[in-house]
């Protein structure tokens, strides 16, 4: 038996998101070099950082089939994103990833 919708906070793809984000934020970023500061450390934060948020907007569109729709696909494309970051991060910096893990 589910649950009932009645917060974006109910959705399995925003508690998900949610967490992916505070673990790329807070375990995976901050080992970055700070020579990456303005560029894979920036872009990665922010892109973690927008497929809740983008999930919790759309959620407050949910009446409007394709107001909804948009914000998922925006969701869907900034996890693309954090997913090639995170490829850059563990290619480029292979000893981040590792300690990370641990």
């Amino acid at each position: 038996m589910q649950n009932k919708i009645i917060s974006y906070k109910d959705l399995d793809v925003y508690q998900r998101s949610y967490k992916l984000s505070v673990i790329v934020c807070t375990k995976v970023i901050v080992k970055l070099p700070a020579d990456e500061k303005f560029d894979l450390t920036d872009q990665t934060r922010r892109s973690a950082r927008a497929m809740p948020r983008l999930i919790a907007e759309g959620f407050g569109k949910r009446h409007q089939k394709k107001g909804f729709q948009k914000y998922l696909d925006d969701a869907i494309a900034e996890n693309n994103e954090t997913i090639v970051s995170l490829c850059h991060i563990r290619d480029i910096y292979p000893n981040i990833t590792h300690q990370s893990t641990s």
